[in-house]
């Protein structure tokens, strides 16, 4: 019995041992984590790498997108005509020949997209909004969010060769045949109506004296909201109707044209109905749409 007792023992002693190494060599939990550390001994948490989000470019020309063959619109055909030319061959709608066409720009017949190809487009928010919305990649936009007629000279809001520049600067340095303008909503909380035209004015003069043959159009200002017209604190339809009224006058006087683009949004009040912007200034995908589809319809031939 006492042998027995003795050999209990040793076993348990031999056993106790072994438990004890190996639990040594058990890695600790907190060891293997996706925490790494930074030379200035900050933590950073890799578990889960954030993506960068895609800055839209507004500043040098996008990349054009093309089309899948299986995604082609049925309707568009071949891309031949009758005559099994191709749309290339055959010529595109050119809008209103220069001598017919007086300050405003008449409806004609839609231009195709590539007519867009020469063009510069400059602007606030909202014309970041009709490329967004639109997809006119083929076109050039200088754009910024706040820009106003008094900043396009001295703010450096665009990005061209990768270095921030103005919107004067950015023109200086691109290949272009039509330049489309729209400012001012911003600029109704301004006192002076003639230091507002009188700074547009003044783009007008820069554009010509870079490229004197390009075709310029200044577009109305597009209305916003009843509502935001009646409580905003200087956003108001009666001030962005005078505005455009000065805008066609600059238009005759210094010989470019006029589209009055406000017409294709705005309601029988002649405010934008508020089913057509996100915050009754803003327009949505579809009226920007139509926005794009009423400067097709209404172009200057070359």
């Amino acid at each position: 019995m006492r042998q027995f007792l003795s050999l209990l023992i040793v076993v348990f002693i031999v056993s106790g041992a072994i438990f004890l190494t190996y639990a040594k060599k058990e890695p600790d939990p907190q060891e293997n984590t996706d925490v790494t550390q930074t030379q200035d001994g900050d933590s950073v948490d890799t578990t889960v790498p954030q993506e960068p989000e895609d800055e839209i470019s507004r500043g040098e020309k996008p990349v054009i997108p093309t089309q899948p063959e299986d995604t082609q619109d049925p309707e568009e055909g071949t891309g031949e005509t009758a005559e099994g030319q191709t749309d290339g061959d055959a010529g595109e709608s050119v809008g209103t020949p220069a001598a017919d066409c007086g300050t405003v720009v008449p409806k004609s017949g839609a231009v195709e997209l590539d007519y867009f190809d020469d063009a510069v487009f400059i602007g606030d928010s909202r014309t970041e909004g009709l490329y967004i919305n639109t997809g006119l990649s083929n076109a050039t936009f200088y754009a910024h969010q706040g820009l106003m007629v008094d900043e396009v000279y001295t703010k450096e809001v665009v990005t061209v060769g990768g270095k921030k520049t103005t919107v004067m600067d950015a023109l200086a340095q691109t290949s272009f045949s039509k330049v489309y303008i729209m400012l001012g909503i911003n600029e109704t909380g301004w006192i002076y109506d003639d230091i507002f035209i009188e700074k547009y004015g003044e783009i007008i003069d820069g554009i010509r004296d870079i490229n004197p043959d390009a075709v310029i159009y200044v577009q109305s200002i597009l209305p916003v909201s009843s509502e935001v017209s009646a409580t905003h604190s200087y956003i108001k339809n009666e001030k962005i109707s005078t505005y455009n009224q000065l805008l066609q006058e600059m238009a005759e006087e210094k010989g470019v044209y006029y589209v009055n683009v406000a017409e294709a949004v705005a309601g029988s009040d002649g405010s934008l109905p508020a089913d057509m912007a996100t915050d009754g200034i803003h327009l949505k995908k579809d009226p920007c749409q139509t926005w794009l589809m009423y400067l097709r319809e209404h172009t200057v031939a070359q």
